[in-house]
C-alpha cells in the first residue's frame, strides 16, 4: 500500500528529474525543438493536419456567436458535426501529446546507450 509520504517522494523526484532536463536547455531552444519536431509531423502526416485545421474552425465557429446561431439552425447534422470535429481535435492532440513523450524518451534513452557502449569499449 502506498502512503502519502511515497506519493510525495514519488512527485519530487519527477520534479528533480524534470527540472535537470531542463536545466541545461533555454527556451528558445526548446521553442525551435518544438516548431522542428511539428514542421516535421505536419510533413509526414499532411492528412491529419489538414484535419485538425478544419476540426480546429469547425470548433472554433462553434464557440463564436454566428457559429452557435448557424449550428442551431442547422440543427442536428450541424451537432453531430461539431462533436465529430471536437472529437477529432481531441484525438489528434492525444496522438501528439503521445509521440511528443514517446520522442523524449527516445532522446533521455539514447545517451544512456551510447554512455553503455562506450563503457564496454573500454
Amino acid at each position: 500500500m502506498t502512503t502519502t509520504e511515497d506519493k510525495r517522494s514519488a512527485l519530487r523526484a519527477r520534479i528533480e528529474n524534470a527540472q535537470e532536463r531542463l536545466a541545461g536547455h533555454h527556451v528558445a531552444d526548446q521553442a525551435r525543438d518544438a516548431a522542428g519536431t511539428l514542421v516535421d509531423y505536419a510533413k509526414r502526416n499532411p492528412l491529419v493536419v489538414l484535419g485538425g485545421v478544419a476540426a480546429l474552425g469547425l470548433v472554433l465557429g462553434r464557440l463564436s456567436r454566428g457559429g452557435r446561431a448557424a449550428a442551431t439552425a442547422s440543427g442536428l447534422l450541424g451537432r453531430i458535426a461539431t462533436d465529430a470535429a471536437i472529437a477529432f481535435a481531441l484525438t489528434m492532440y492525444d496522438n501528439a501529446v503521445q509521440r511528443a513523450k514517446e520522442e523524449q524518451e527516445a532522446e533521455d534513452a539514447s545517451p544512456r546507450l551510447s554512455d553503455r557502449a562506450s563503457s564496454h569499449d573500454d
